[in-house]
């Protein structure tokens, strides 16, 4: 093992709750209002162990009709390893099985041409991603126009069940019709199989105002490190050359970068917070202006309004004065009158209720005494309750220790003096409570007078009131008062909002400033420690593969390979590389992240190899048929590694690779 291995091995990232420590320190705030302010805005730091990922093809099916009305069928089983799709012409089908695949598990093919692309009516994939065994299936109706599309996922509870069974047999996992629909549940799947996250690009002229909006790009894009660009594309992965930061993101993810893609995402969120924070500043400053115009109208009108209203009051005289003053004062005694009739009303209440209550207990005084009296004269002769007779016994036990003949309790004592002076103080109370009663409904009948007479002056009050205010004076003098009201109303709220307090600088743009500078150190150090050793298995592999002239490179997260050939730095281009030497360097930069995130303990890239026409831009045999053997022998060093690719040529596979991963065809098409 080398130094840079070794150093790779030795480095750990910090784990989410270090980074947010660490912004808190930088921030001097609690490390929960880091967190909150952070998942306010949609960011949650992630672990820095990026989680397995793999893709095994293990079978291809394809149903169609070609356009001569010939069915044709296609039932190919894989395992991990190279397999090459061989037929030594051109035009023969060879890229559309391997577009078959790409359907299936991107959601849309790449380059299948459209004439084959109507001639498929169902395309069945069985794979194993990360662990779940799963079948994807794609049904097409070219007959419609559009021509109709629909998805299926079921699911297996091993490969070994997913084999051999039928659909029916499978548990259905989701399905979708349209094409769009179909890669985005496609798209969704995989995503969240593989552990993947969108990565969100700030497109400054995007969203609907045109002012800025964030992109999400999703599986479709991070396929290009699975599918890999023929030779003579000048861009190192990916197959998207209009997003020219798209080789460097797929880098960071399949290396397994720790903190990289929270790192674009704060980027975007950042520019979405300056971008809503100067939108709600230009809006504030827009409202003030506004408020300032009113405001000042308002005092304008306001002083002209006081001005006519000093004038109508002076001619009004003091009769409209005279009547004001004397409705309001009859209106005072009216409440005065209606309180005290109301306060009275409720005591005439409650003297009535207490007198009822006297009453009553008078006569359950009487009748208690009474009941007593009849009831000890009574000699029952049987038992009121069952009947059963009572014995003379009985009886002589009750005179003789007074107790009861028919219970045998004790007989209660019957004190006739205490219970006549007890009915006499309940009537003494009673007499008392009537007359109370009687002085109350006196004093609110007197009340009511009262009432009844203030009423009567506030009406006499207002109607004099009223006559006054048919005068045209007064009118104009009402509405004048009820505008200078309005008007101060409205200068009183906006002085208010004036003089509120801007709000203190927010300090989510700060912890979201200080959590970017963070993460960005901690992905710069990360770097650091994982490129140099992946500089070094993209140089030894890619002179493996053939390109014996590379003497370094140096990968930058941007995407820039940074290539020296010959003691000269090299673009990746027609001049610096030929198309198959770019197509070697491809396949180097893609073994190597997997072999680096392995190294890690945990391989970041699915380890699905596509290659399109191996050696089609070769100058000489023994070149592509190296690049061959050498992917062969790494598939037996990096375990699950599977590798598909087409070639024209039997000389670059017949002998290297065993004749039972060679897909061909004795027709004159493979299909």
């Amino acid at each position: 093992m080398n130094v840079a291995e070794g150093e790779s091995q030795k480095w750990t990232p910090p784990s989410p709750g270090e980074v947010l420590e660490r912004v808190a320190a930088k921030c001097a705030l609690p490390v929960e209002t880091v967190q909150t302010a952070l998942s306010e805005v949609g960011i949650t730091l992630p672990s820095p162990v990026p989680p397995p990922r793999q893709i095994e093809v293990q079978r291809l099916r394809v149903e169609g009709t070609k356009s001569d009305g010939t069915d044709f069928s296609i039932d190919q089983r894989l395992t991990a390893g190279v397999w090459a799709i061989m037929y030594p012409d051109n035009f023969v089908g060879k890229t559309s099985i391997l577009e078959f695949i790409v359907w299936a598990l991107r959601g849309s093919p790449r380059q299948l041409a459209p004439n084959i692309k109507k001639w498929v009516r169902r395309i069945t994939v069985d794979a194993v991603v990360t662990g779940q065994a799963v079948r994807l299936v794609l049904d097409h109706d070219a007959s419609q126009n559009p021509s109709a599309l629909r998805c299926r996922i079921l699911s297996a509870r091993s490969a070994a069940e997913l084999a051999d069974a039928q659909d029916a047999d499978l548990r259905p996992l989701a399905e979708a019709g349209e094409a769009a629909q179909v890669e985005g549940l496609i798209s969704t799947f995989m995503m969240e199989a593989l552990g993947l996250t969108y990565t969100r690009i700030w497109n400054p002229a995007g969203g609907l105002d045109g002012h800025g909006a964030a992109q999400l790009h999703g599986w479709p894009v991070y396929f290009g490190a699975c599918y890999l660009n023929p030779g003579g594309s000048k861009m190192l992965l990916g197959d998207y050359p209009s997003l020219s930061w798209l080789p460097g993101k797929l880098l960071e993810l399949f290396i397994g970068l720790p903190y990289a893609s929270v790192l674009a995402q704060l980027s975007t969120v950042s520019r979405r917070f300056v971008k809503q924070t100067s939108q709600a500043a230009h809006r504030a400053e827009q409202d003030r202006a506004a408020r300032r115009t009113d405001h000042e109208r308002w005092q304008r009108e306001l002083a002209d309004v006081r001005e006519e209203l000093q004038k109508a009051r002076q001619s009004t005289g003091p009769l409209a004065a005279e009547a004001i003053a004397m409705v309001d004062a009859t209106l005072d005694a009216l409440r005065t009158a209606r309180q005290a009739y109301a306060d009275a009303a409720d005591a005439d209440q409650r003297a009535e209720r207490a007198g009822l209550l006297a009453q009553q207990q008078v006569i359950d005084a009487r009748e208690t005494w009474q009941a007593r009296r009849v009831l000890g004269l009574l000699s029952p002769n049987c038992c009121p309750r069952c009947e059963e007779p009572i014995d003379g016994d009985r009886h002589v036990i009750e005179r003789q220790e007074a107790s009861c003949a028919v219970c045998t309790r004790p007989l209660p004592e019957v004190n006739a003096e205490l219970a006549q002076a007890r009915i006499a103080e309940l009537e003494r109370e009673l007499a008392a409570q009537q007359d109370l009663h009687r002085q109350i409904s006196d004093r609110l009948r007197m009340l009511k007078k009262e009432l009844d007479q203030a009423q009567t002056d506030h009406d006499v009050a207002r109607a004099r009131l009223d006559g006054i205010r048919a005068a045209s004076a007064y009118q104009a003098l009402r509405e004048l008062e009820l505008r200078a009201a309005r008007l101060e109303g409205q200068l009183q709220v906006s002085e208010t909002t004036a003089g509120a307090s801007e709000p203190e600088s927010d300090r989510t743009a700060t912890i979201l400033s200080v959590t970017h500078k963070v993460l960005t150190k901690v992905v710069t150090d990360a770097g650091s420690h994982l490129f140099p050793n992946l500089n070094q298995q993209i140089v030894a592999l890619a002179r493996d593969f053939g390109v014996r002239d590379l003497e370094s490179v140096d990968f930058k997260r941007n995407g820039n390979l940074n290539a020296t050939k010959d003691g000269a730095k090299t673009p990746f281009d027609d001049e610096g590389f030929p198309p198959g030497e770019r197509l070697r360097v491809r396949i180097a930069v893609v073994i190597a992240m997997l072999r680096v995130s392995m190294q890690r303990g945990v391989p970041a890239h699915p380890g699905l190899l596509l290659i399109d026409a191996v050696g089609s831009e070769e100058v000489v045999t023994p070149d592509a048929t190296r690049l061959v053997a050498e992917l062969e022998k790494l598939t037996q060093q990096v375990p699950g590694l599977q590798v598909i690719l087409t070639t024209a040529k039997p000389e670059y596979v017949e002998g290297v690779l065993p004749p039972e991963r060679i897909i061909t065809s004795s027709g004159p098409f493979m299909f």
